[in-house]
């Protein structure tokens, strides 16, 4: 299957918060053998998520997965935003609204929050565009959201990262397991040569295996250590094209006197 990711949040463009939500996500898509083939990053603006959202939705992905935008402050849009894309009204969900009021009233008891009740912060969450399944939020109070626009499936994850991950494993790692493609790896560390000079060596690879990618990863100066790496997506013979790569590329290393260490 093929996916997205959009990430909604002021702070993410700013540089107050690090996203790595996505990079998490993206490393658990492949490993289930799905394709990733965009991450987009915005705003909290109404208009602007309206706007995204359709943009990707012209381009067909299989799933959608928002992170972020799901509080009860003035500026988590994405419901609203998401709700205008897809000409949804949003309205009350009585599962939402019911699973909000359980953990603030959990919270309070606690005595982690003093104020007791549902307002009409609280109460924002719970609105949610027609059509939404909300997902429960062991991690939190705001819950996730499952809808459907077409053949896509869109997920609306929270942006903390802790909440995040347990709504993504108890309900889109099961769906991406159960439709699970195949995603071969293979790569090696190099020294003593740099990747300007192993360069054109990759491209004419490249041309030669052209359902593979091919890339190499500068990890320390400009030639102490360089990465390679071979990956594919569902193809039959994955496994043999990706070690043939592999091994011709440890010729020309080898050829320019470079110093292999194979990646664990």
């Amino acid at each position: 299957m093929e996916v997205e990711i959009l990430v909604i949040g002021n702070e993410i463009l700013i540089g107050k918060t690090q996203d790595t939500n996505s990079n998490w996500l993206a490393k658990r898509i492949a490993k289930y053998g799905h394709r990733l083939k965009r991450i987009t990053a915005i705003e909290d603006d109404i208009e602007i998520i309206s706007t995204t959202l359709q943009t990707i939705l012209e381009r067909k992905p299989n799933i959608i997965i928002t992170t972020g935008g799901l509080g009860p402050t003035f500026d988590d849009m994405t419901l609203a935003g998401v709700a205008k894309s897809l000409n949804r009204e949003l309205e009350l969900n009585q599962h939402a609204y019911k699973s909000i009021e359980k953990a603030y009233e959990h919270a309070y008891k606690r005595g982690i929050l003093k104020l007791e009740g549902m307002t009409k912060e609280r109460e924002k969450m719970s609105y949610l565009p027609q059509g939404s399944i909300p997902l429960p939020n062991i991690r939190g109070t705001a819950p996730g959201v499952k809808l459907t626009e077409g053949d896509a499936i869109i997920f609306i994850l929270p942006g903390v990262p802790s909440e995040m991950k347990a709504i993504f494993q108890n309900v889109v790692k099961p769906i991406l397991k159960e439709k699970r493609g195949k995603f071969v790896e293979k790569g090696l560390f190099f020294m003593g040569i740099g990747e300007s000079q192993i360069a054109p060596y990759v491209t004419k690879t490249e041309n030669k295996y052209p359902q593979l990618w091919i890339k190499t990863h500068p990890r320390i100066g400009l030639s102490l250590e360089v990465e390679l790496s071979i990956t594919g997506f569902n193809l039959e013979n994955g496994e043999e094209l990706a070690e043939k790569a592999l091994d011709e590329m440890k010729e020309v290393i080898v050829s320019l006197n470079g110093k292999i260490r194979e990646r664990k």
